[in-house]
Order: C-alpha cells, then sequence, then structure tokens
C-alpha cells in the first residue's frame, strides 16, 4: 500500500479517535487502528469493547492495501510534519509503516490486519435524525447528574435515552411544553427524545422534538458516560446524525464518521416518580444574576460543607453559607416573590451545574416543601427540568 493524503484531513481524523485508544486496556488491538485504502477513499477503524468508530475520506493513490497501526503514534507523527501532504507506505516484507513529509520520515513497526477485530458498522433500518448540536445540548445538560458509585438496584452510570410519541408524558412535563415544528416521519406524528441521568440526589431530564426519520418507538437505552464523551468529540455541530439501535448497540453516523456504542445493561428507575405534581412555591429568578452568587459563594464551599441556604421573603432572597473551617458569607438578590417567608438548602455544586448550562434570562424554581425534590426550568420552556432534593438545615 502506498497512499498520499492530505496532512490536516488526516490529522483532523486521527485525533477524534485519540480518545478511544485505550493506553491501559488488556484487549489486543485496542491502541491500534486500521487503515484500509481502495481507489480514492481511505477508511481508518478504531476498536473498543464499549466504543467503536470508523472514518472515511479522500486520498490519492497508487496502491490499495491495509495497514494496522498504533494510532496514537501514527497521530503524533502525522501531527508533527508541517507538510500539505503526507505519503504512507507499507514495506510488507519488513513489518513496517513508512509516513514521509518532504524533509521527514518515520518508520513504524505494524501488527497483522487479519487480527484486527471485524466490527460490523451496517446501522439498522429503523432510524432517526437529529442535529449534532442538539444532541450535544441533550448530553450537557444531563451528563453531569451521571451517579459516580454504583447502584445494586438499578444502573445509574449513564444517560437513560428514550423515544416516544410526543403527547405522552415522559418526564411529568407536557407535550405542549415542546412545541417547535420538528419533523416526522412521514405520518403526521410528532417523536420526543428524552435524556434523564439521577444520582439518587438530583435528576437532569431534556428533550427535544427536533427530530425525523422512520424511529422504532419505544426504544430505551442507557449510554455510557464514555459513549456521551464521543459522541461531543467526534461530531461537528452543523452536522445531521443518523442514530439507529441494534440489540445491545446504537449506531451514529455523521457526514464522514459512524460510531458504534455498546449500551449499558441493567434498569433505570422510573424517573417520572422523582417528579412532584404539586408544589406551595413557584419563584422566577434572574439566571445570570444567581449564577455569579452562586460562584462567589462556591468560593467558601469544599468537602463536607457544601451547603447553601436560600431565604425567601418578600421579593428577596437571601442566599448565604456558612463554613466553620473557612468563614462565612451572604448576599440579597430580587426576586419575583410576594407569599409567606420560607427558607430551602441546597448543595452548591447541584445548582452550579444546572445553572451553568440552562439557557433564557430567567429561571423557575418550584418547591414542594419538607424533604421533596426542588424542580427547576428555564422560564417558559420544560424542555430542561433539574430536580434537587434539598439538604436538611
Amino acid at each position: 500500500m502506498e497512499v498520499i493524503i492530505r496532512r490536516d484531513v488526516l490529522t483532523n481524523n486521527l485525533q477524534r479517535m485519540q480518545y478511544m485508544l485505550e493506553k491501559t486496556s488488556v484487549l489486543q488491538h485496542s491502541q491500534n487502528i486500521l487503515m484500509q485504502v481502495e481507489a480514492d477513499q481511505a477508511q481508518i477503524t478504531a476498536y473498543d469493547v464499549d466504543c467503536s468508530a470508523r472514518a472515511t475520506f479522500p486520498v490519492s493513490t497508487g496502491r490499495n492495501g491495509t495497514v494496522c497501526i498504533n494510532g496514537k503514534k501514527f497521530f503524533e507523527i502525522v501531527r508533527s510534519l508541517g507538510d500539505e501532504q503526507v505519503t504512507v507506505r507499507q514495506d510488507e516484507e519488513r513489518n513496517l509503516v513508512t509516513i514521509r513529509g518532504s524533509k521527514s520520515s518515520f518508520n513504524i513497526l505494524c501488527a497483522e490486519p487479519e487480527d484486527f477485530p471485524e466490527v460490523n458498522f451496517t446501522s439498522p433500518e429503523d432510524h432517526f435524525f437529529i442535529q449534532a448540536d442538539m444532541l450535544k445540548q441533550l448530553i450537557d445538560r444531563t451528563v453531569f447528574s451521571i451517579a459516580k458509585v454504583p447502584d445494586p438496584r438499578y444502573n445509574l452510570e449513564g444517560v437513560f435515552i428514550e423515544v416516544t410519541p410526543a403527547g405522552t408524558e415522559t418526564a411529568a412535563v407536557t407535550a405542549s411544553a415542546v412545541a417547535h415544528g420538528a419533523e416526522n416521519d412521514g405520518g403526521g406524528v410528532t417523536h420526543l427524545v428524552t435524556f434523564v441521568a439521577t444520582d439518587g440526589h438530583r435528576v437532569s431530564i431534556a428533550r427535544t422534538d427536533k427530530i425525523g426519520g422512520r424511529i422504532n418507538l419505544g426504544e430505551r437505552r442507557i449510554f455510557s458516560r464514555k459513549s456521551l464523551m464521543e459522541i461531543k468529540n467526534i461530531f461537528s455541530d452543523s452536522e445531521t446524525l443518523k442514530i439507529s439501535f441494534s440489540a445491545s448497540d446504537v449506531h451514529v453516523r455523521g457526514e464522514t464518521f459512524v460510531l458504534l456504542l455498546r449500551m449499558l445493561k441493567g434498569n433505570f428507575p422510573d424517573y417520572r416518580k422523582m417528579i412532584p405534581q404539586h408544589f406551595s412555591h413557584e419563584i422566577v429568578m434572574e439566571r445570570e444574576s444567581l449564577l455569579q452568587i452562586l460562584r462567589r459563594m462556591n468560593v467558601l464551599a469544599y468537602d463536607k460543607y457544601k451547603g447553601i441556604t436560600m431565604d425567601f421573603a418578600d421579593r428577596r432572597v437571601t442566599v448565604s453559607i456558612d463554613n466553620p473551617e473557612m468563614g462565612s458569607a451572604r448576599e440579597d438578590m430580587e426576586v419575583d416573590y410576594t407569599a409567606e417567608p420560607f427558607t430551602v438548602a441546597f448543595n452548591i455544586r447541584y445548582l452550579l451545574d444546572f445553572m451553568q448550562v440552562v439557557g433564557g434570562e430567567r429561571i423557575v424554581m418550584k418547591v414542594t416543601g419538607g424533604m421533596q425534590p426542588c424542580m427547576l426550568s428555564e422560564e417558559g420552556s420544560e424542555n430542561f427540568i433539574n430536580g434537587i432534593m434539598p439538604m436538611k438545615g
């Protein structure tokens, strides 16, 4: 095999595969990539038990072939070259791959391509389409609530995804809260994609109806954190992604990349039961003002002193923190609230995680009282809601 490739194209494709090339994995070829050249096209494939990827891009070639080489070293060499084009040549007799620029030449030992695992990237017929920037938004609004400690009853170490027809209540909010004129499957039915994550102390629910395609209704799967990060790293915001499900995998196909992601096994709790149906207080607050207050308070929060108190009174909330080992702070802010005074306490980290990804100028906080979850959302939209358990005062 001998092929000439634009260096920026090769670098870009190799860079997006680096995260899945495990340094410590005991799997054979987990650090290697398979490069296949045929006619004027090349494919590079990276393999991992939980996440595999294939990229396709144009090349200039004189001889077709297949090589298997260390993906990280290949990337580092190509990136270091200052040429517009790179030549990659296979020496079968010496089991070497030569990577050459105009002045530099590197020889890398290669592995047997026949030993590289076979990966089937053929996507199932049922699928839906979603813009990459929208999918990344769903990820950003839920991934922070993934549990860090395993739960023997449920698998909370990922994000639960559900595809349903609009009009069904999948997140204890009505379908009328989602009205964007989305595409549908041709049958006049608009569908919702809902992402959910919980660690038992909080729950994050993000949803959109901005999808289209032929959808297998009732899909319910759990994405691993690594799978979600791969989606964010590999696809550009402007791409339209085609997503389809097989028995244990999900296929995510973009313009030049396809990801094959292994779904997590286990059950996910019924997140609808985490959402209270009635609330005693509802407060509207300026998002940016509250976010800046929380960031200032967070200076005094660490380890076991993470609690902040919010005292609501007539058109005012007083946010305070008391850390016996470092000091205390308090700050007032005007809010749209005129009912009876009340106090609620939260883990400041949970509030910050929500505040840093929610959009809009104002947020709504709904409080039930006692130790029931408090619900937070953007004013005028319930496409993204966050439930947080209050702390004991």
